[in-house]
């Protein structure tokens, strides 16, 4: 079972910058494990800034950026309008393990040796 996991723009940065992950075009690794990544870029749903999240359901999740775009979603900045609700949105990646056999446990230890 392929785990998923989202992750900050800011984080990914600060990783790559301080050499605590490899970076392969959508592949990221991290040095200290061997896990990687397949990074596909999104949003998580923080807050509703207008409207209501009922029907839409995607309070608190992170959606591929190209999930919501067939939606017909609205982005500008860190906000997505969906329908007749704005969300505040953080950017990021939405991120699938590679190994289908790597454990929560192990993805989880790897994201807290980089610092997140």
């Amino acid at each position: 079972m392929q785990l998923k996991v989202f992750l900050p723009q800011d984080i990914v940065d600060a990783w790559v910058t301080s050499d605590k992950v490899d970076l392969s075009g959508e592949t990221m690794t991290f040095r200290s494990s061997g896990i990687s990544l397949r990074l596909v870029p999104g949003y998580f749903f923080d807050h509703v800034s207008a409207g209501t999240d009922a029907g839409n359901d995607l309070l608190g999740k992170a959606k591929a950026k190209a999930a919501m775009a067939a939606l017909g979603a609205e982005a500008y900045m860190n906000s997505i309008i969906v329908g007749e609700t704005a969300y505040d949105v953080e950017l990021g990646y939405v991120a699938k393990t590679m190994d289908a056999n790597c454990s929560r446990e192990a993805l989880v230890q790897a994201i807290e040796e980089a610092g997140y």
